[in-house]
């Protein structure tokens, strides 16, 4: 899916120190793609209201919008200290934040969340409106740590998990154009490991025969084939890794700008829309983490 011009970079507020992370992550991301931001606050009070207060509403003047207003405009202040160019729209929408931010997702190049929103539980990884606008968005999803560990001036740059199945090539396209525009290395990560490679069954992860290795090799180099040529300008930085994918991804994002993955990879059940592999480092990676559909492009 090829989104036009004026998709803008949409991303949830909820006046959260998670959300003003993400805030700032997508204004930087709008900047550099030359896109507009939409800072989006959810008003829950209708659906609260009539659940609480069915005969009559919500006690006078607590209708949401009032602090919805103020939370946006102290989103819209930050997003304009780190992007002073960007132009940001503000909306507020009733309803749920999950459902609210999907369909803002059909008509956006980009979604961004924060990992952790207000709601839910203080030990839980992963809030359940991240979790739900990734497993269904549209257009790729960002989740962004709510303490993110800047990258560092020799790491590894843009972390792309190649699994070398067909859906995997929109996650490439995003991968190298992020790393093109950051003028960063595309470091290209592709996992392998033994059926049976568990502690209880075999000594965990022993080093690959060479043959193996050639074989992943070969993988990856098909799976990356042409897209050096189309951005000559991104250094490309291949990784064979004799572990369980997530592990493999989170061990090579230390240090990273980005972390892109296909929304669903190879393994797995056909009918589950977002895979282990990707929520498992949405949940545990250090750096912002790019989701990317097979119908969707980095555009």
């Amino acid at each position: 899916m090829t989104y036009a011009a004026g998709a803008p970079v949409t991303v949830g507020v909820d006046g959260s120190a998670a959300s003003l992370h993400a805030v700032a992550w997508a204004a930087a991301q709008a900047s550099r793609r030359g896109r507009a931001l939409n800072l989006v606050y959810v008003n829950t009070w209708p659906a609260y209201a009539y659940a609480m207060w069915p005969a009559w509403g919500p006690p006078e003047g607590q209708d949401g919008r009032s602090a919805g207003r103020d939370v946006l405009a102290d989103a819209a202040r930050h997003a304009a200290e780190i992007a002073p160019s960007a132009a940001v729209t503000t909306e507020i929408v009733d309803g749920g934040p999950a459902t609210v931010l999907l369909e803002r997702a059909s008509e956006s190049a980009l979604l961004v969340v924060g990992r952790r929103g207000l709601g839910g539980f203080p030990a839980l990884l992963l809030g359940s409106v991240a979790t739900q606008v990734a497993t269904y968005a549209e257009c790729p999803v960002a989740v962004v740590p709510e303490r993110g560990t800047p990258p560092a001036a020799d790491g590894p740059g843009v972390v792309l998990g190649v699994d070398g199945s067909e859906t995997c090539q929109a996650a490439i396209e995003y991968a190298f154009t992020e790393a093109s525009m950051r003028s960063v290395p595309l470091t290209a990560v592709r996992s392998w490991y033994w059926p049976t490679d568990d502690p209880a069954i075999v000594e965990a992860y022993a080093p690959l025969p060479a043959h193996h290795v050639l074989e992943q090799q070969r993988v990856l180099s098909e799976a990356l084939a042409g897209w050096s040529e189309k951005f000559p300008d991104v250094q490309v930085r291949p990784v064979i890794a004799h572990h369980r994918p997530a592990r493999a991804l989170l061990d090579a994002a230390d240090g990273a700008e980005l972390l892109v993955v296909g929304a669903r990879g190879s393994g797995g059940f056909r009918d589950l829309l977002l895979g282990s592999v990707g929520e498992t480092v949405i949940r545990h990676a250090a750096c912002p983490v790019v989701l990317v559909r097979a119908t969707t492009a980095a555009h």
